[in-house]
């Protein structure tokens, strides 16, 4: 039990500033001047992808750990912070208070990495404007045209109303990116259910 919380120890702690710091540059960071939308969009897009791995690994280790945890009768079925606990002096107030920041902070993330990567409307390579108006009208545009040879497609206009080109602008791959996504969100979500029937079915008593 004490490698799986070292694990959630591990992967909150990292994952809670690393959040709270993408978070500034998604928004913009701080500078005056607004980044591009499809810099916001890609910057958006890797903080949700981030944000499902670490989210999945927490709850998977968060569901491993009860699992154990109701097989040895222990009283507690959230994973110990190991920088201030150990499996001998667990404290209620740290356990579960570290449980409801890290899940606070994935699910922020979530909200607003998702919400600032639904914004995007996919381009082809250098147009100024979308392929069609909308999220999912973008997407179904680009998957009609193709791709016969990459680059073909990003996530937002590379290319101002100057003509100069924009950077850190993500390229938009058919199937891969928001593939990657539906494959991340279903181990997500699939570790959440596995966690809640853990937490909620008693342990069958021998006879």
């Amino acid at each position: 039990m004490t490698p799986l919380a070292k694990l959630w120890t591990w992967i909150g702690q990292i994952f809670v500033p690393l959040a709270i710091g993408w978070a500034v540059f998604v928004r913009g960071g701080f500078s005056e001047i607004a980044a591009p939308e499809g810099v916001r969009f890609s910057r958006g897009y890797a903080g949700l992808v981030v944000t499902l791995i670490a989210g999945s690994a927490l709850a998977w280790t968060w569901a491993l750990y009860a699992r154990l945890a109701r097989k040895r009768s222990s009283a507690m079925l959230v994973p110990p912070n190991t920088a201030f606990e150990d499996a001998r002096h667990r404290s209620a107030v740290i356990s579960y208070g570290t449980a409801i920041v890290f899940a606070a902070v994935v699910l922020a993330g979530l909200i607003l990495f998702g919400n600032r990567y639904s914004g995007s409307q996919i381009h082809e390579w250098d147009a100024k404007m979308p392929l069609a108006q909308g999220f999912w009208a973008s997407r179904a545009k680009a998957h009609q045209t193709g791709c016969p040879s990459q680059p073909c497609f990003a996530m937002g206009q590379r290319v101002n109303a100057a003509g100069a080109l924009m950077m850190n602008i993500y390229e938009y791959i058919l199937y891969v990116r928001d593939g990657a996504l539906a494959v991340l969100a279903l181990v997500f979500a699939s570790g959440l259910g596995y966690l809640v029937i853990v937490l909620t079915t008693r342990r069958s008593k021998a006879r």
